[in-house]
């Protein structure tokens, strides 16, 4: 069972398979979270707690411990306490892009969305435009709000995506109409001691779902050029687009959206579709007939059904025309 508990009643939880080692592992884990990081303030913390509550796929197992910092100070104390002890973790936004294991995760699961730092017009923008700064706990669909409530336009082909402004920065999340990175002013980061960092957008290395970070530091928020324009033409605007999302992918259905990168040769959905995959099942897992890159949960899928699909579509297409699909998902091993 979960709980905001300063400690856990168990080292494991019951009623999950696992060999002896993998339960040491995960016991370990709990163990080690109890007595280091359990003491901070301002850190809620949930222990055993089943990813499938925290990812948009509804899948996933029990994390030995997930710790939701309340501030940014917290945040930070509780980072340098993870480097110093090197603890395994995983830093978790929305869940939009994560495919969690069924059994047993033995890892510290910091997830940002209580470290939220709501969306404000910031007079420290460069490069023209309204700069707009946003917290990476922040969901999208609440800094889209914000900015069609101040008739700020530049990002409104995002409506519609899960997950935070955090995930959207780490994965330059965009469409065809644009990426995040086009946007950006300045990004600010956590580096695996603690320290701040504050890095101006034409300094990144950004790429195709890709932002160029350094590797293992904690997006805090980041600082976005906006253009002024009418709330009509943006609502106007998103509404047709989500109108068109709604046609061609399967919205409202446990998913991460699309599970692999588009190579050069063509779209990863449409090399899919040409090798007969629409609709393939396994177990509870379905390839979506509106949208061939995207896996739905239909109720009953296990992680492990989403994977073996991801593999017979890897092999498939690399069979059919000897493209190697690159995934787009995180997917989180034990």
């Amino acid at each position: 069972m979960s709980g905001l508990k300063a400690t856990p009643d168990s080292l494991c939880p019951d009623g999950f398979s696992g060999s002896a080692e993998e339960r040491d592992r995960y016991s370990a884990v709990v163990a080690t979270c109890s007595s280091l990081v359990a003491g901070l303030q301002g850190v809620e913390f949930l222990w055993h707690e089943p990813l499938a509550r925290h990812t948009t796929f509804r899948l996933g197992g029990p994390a030995a411990c997930l710790a939701r910092p309340q501030t940014e100070d917290a945040l930070r104390a509780l980072i340098e306490v993870v480097a110093e002890h090197r603890i395994p973790h995983i830093v978790l936004g929305g869940g939009s892009n994560i495919l969690a294991p069924d059994g047993l995760l033995p890892v510290l699961v910091i997830q940002l969305t209580g470290c939220r730092c709501d969306p404000s017009i910031s007079g420290s923008g460069s490069g023209g435009g309204v700069p707009v700064h946003s917290g990476a706990g922040t969901m999208l669909s609440r800094f889209l709000g914000f900015c069609l409530r101040n008739d700020l336009g530049g990002l409104e082909y995002l409506v519609g995506i899960p997950g935070t402004v955090g995930g959207a920065l780490v994965m330059n999340a965009g469409t065809g109409e644009g990426t995040v990175s086009d946007s950006l002013d300045w990004i600010e980061l956590l580096d695996p001691e603690g320290l701040r960092h504050r890095l101006p957008g034409s300094e990144l290395r950004a790429g195709y779902r890709d932002m160029g970070l350094p590797r293992d530091w904690v997006v805090l928020g980041g600082c976005f050029r906006m253009q002024r324009s009418s709330g009509r033409f943006l609502r106007a605007r998103m509404r047709d687009l989500m109108t068109k999302r709604r046609s061609t992918q399967p919205l409202g259905l446990a998913s991460a959206g699309c599970i692999f990168r588009n190579p050069p040769e063509a779209p990863a959905g449409e090399l899919i579709e040409k090798s007969g995959l629409k609709k393939l099942r396994i177990g509870g897992a379905e390839i979506s007939g509106k949208h061939a890159n995207w896996v739905i949960n239909l109720g009953s899928a296990k992680s492990g059904d989403v994977l073996a699909l991801i593999r017979h579509v890897e092999n498939e297409v690399f069979r059919n025309f000897g493209v190697r699909l690159e995934r787009e998902i995180r997917i989180l091993t034990p």
